[in-house]
């Protein structure tokens, strides 16, 4: 996609840094989201027992030999390791006892120290396996800009093409662990990655075919007083909108949101100026400057995922995205101004000097997209509601719903004086 992709992975108890659908259980023979026929894992399990529930996994020994190699190494404590001292480890598994994270559709976990300093050992090249993140419960191996991780790994709860050049499938976790793995990324994700008590990953065990699944593992030593920091306070007080109201009306109900002139006077002016039809624009499809026309009435939202945000999509006729409206602006950051809220009205982009007209609307509090984005907007509680219900509709596996979410016209109400 050629806006952002708001790649949410692990953020941690110290502010980590960003790294980082297809029911499971079809026979063999049926397709995935991208039409290839599924190929079933014959390797042994790999058996995630958490605080909040068990997942369970299959692993693609055969397709994936060395990133499975490495990861069963890793748990079972056959290969070194050093820790964020640099004190190598023999003999200890490396999974046992570390916290897992929401990331978006999914979980992720193996940074023992967060912020990419407590990984296993250095990244490698990525393994070529011929599996993709089109089905439901993708146990991966992440990608970071362009190196698989030594031991950082995800599980998704829903197909997601987003995730395909940032992973490496090397198992598939069945069904009742699709739904833990649900569960879990939305007690985080909710909280963004700040819940009361965090979600820890007891213990990981290898078991081959033909074997029983262990006893799931009790709480660890220390797990009882184990919490999670609050974020530290503001350096500055958020402010609040003083611009006008603006609904925005789609086939599942309408948005209220009010808007912050004062703070994003471009990023308003441009939205104000789109929506009613007096911004010319050129049209992506012909090249042709368009006026007089209310830009976001007959759009749809190509954009949806749960616990995250839904985002509208480009005109029509536009089909592959990324075609200009032969306009662009620079991000307006303002200090206070964070996604310390649910509900916020944001510029979507591609980096900084890159928005234009593609918006979106948070379900949750989102710290990982501080600093990246023009918020210019603030919706109420009743809009929130409405971002939830649009974030799960049914949808395919690049986010887009399946039956058009449309906006059917934006009014804007004049500040009252």
């Amino acid at each position: 996609m050629h806006k952002p992709r708001f790649f949410s992975l692990a953020t941690g108890v110290a502010f980590l840094v960003s790294l980082l659908s297809v029911p499971h259980g079809a026979a063999q023979g049926h397709r995935t989201a991208k039409g290839h026929v599924i190929v079933e894992p014959t390797g042994p399990m790999a058996v995630f027992d958490t605080s909040s529930g068990r997942v369970v996994c299959r692993l693609y020994s055969k397709q994936a030999p060395i990133t499975t190699a490495n990861f069963i190494a890793l748990a079972q404590g056959k290969k070194d390791w050093a820790d964020a001292s640099s004190v190598v480890q023999q003999g200890k598994p490396f999974y046992d006892g570390t916290q897992v994270f929401g990331m978006t559709v999914g979980i992720t976990a193996g940074d023992r120290a967060a912020v990419g300093t407590g990984i296993a050992g250095p990244s490698v090249t990525p393994e070529k396996t011929g599996l993709d993140v089109d089905r439901a419960g993708r146990l991966i191996a992440m990608v970071v800009k362009g190196a698989q991780s030594s031991s950082i790994i995800g599980i998704l709860q829903d197909a997601d093409l987003e995730y395909s050049k940032r992973a490496v499938v090397f198992g598939q976790c069945d069904k009742d662990s699709i739904e833990v793995a649900r569960s879990i990324s939305h007690e985080l994700m909710s909280t963004d990655n700040h819940p009361v008590k965090p979600v820890v990953l007891r213990r990981v065990v290898i078991v081959a075919e033909g074997q029983p699944l262990p006893a799931p593992a009790g709480p660890i030593a220390g797990e009882a007083t184990l919490s999670v920091p609050p974020l530290p306070a503001p350096a500055v007080a958020p402010p609040e909108p003083t611009g006008p109201t603006v609904q925005i009306e789609t086939s599942k109900g309408t948005f209220t949101c009010r808007l912050f002139s004062k703070e994003a006077p471009i990023g308003v002016a441009n939205f104000i100026g789109l929506a009613q039809g007096t911004k010319p624009f050129k049209s992506p499809a012909t090249h042709a400057e368009v006026r007089g026309k209310k830009f976001y009435e007959g759009l749809s939202f190509g954009r949806v995922i749960p616990d995250f945000m839904v985002q509208n999509a480009d005109m029509p006729g536009d089909p592959e995205g990324g075609g200009s409206l032969g306009f662009k602006f620079d991000n307006e950051i303002v200090p206070g101004l964070t996604f310390d809220r649910p509900g916020r009205l944001a510029y979507a982009n591609s980096g900084p000097g890159t928005n234009e007209s593609e918006f979106f609307i948070t379900e949750h509090t989102v710290h990982r997209l501080d600093g990246n984005y023009t918020i210019f907007g603030q919706c109420d509680d009743a809009s929130v509601k409405l971002v939830e219900e649009i974030a799960r509709v049914p949808r395919d596996a690049h986010n887009k719903p399946l039956t058009p979410v449309v906006i059917r016209h934006v009014s804007i109400e004049s500040v009252p004086r």
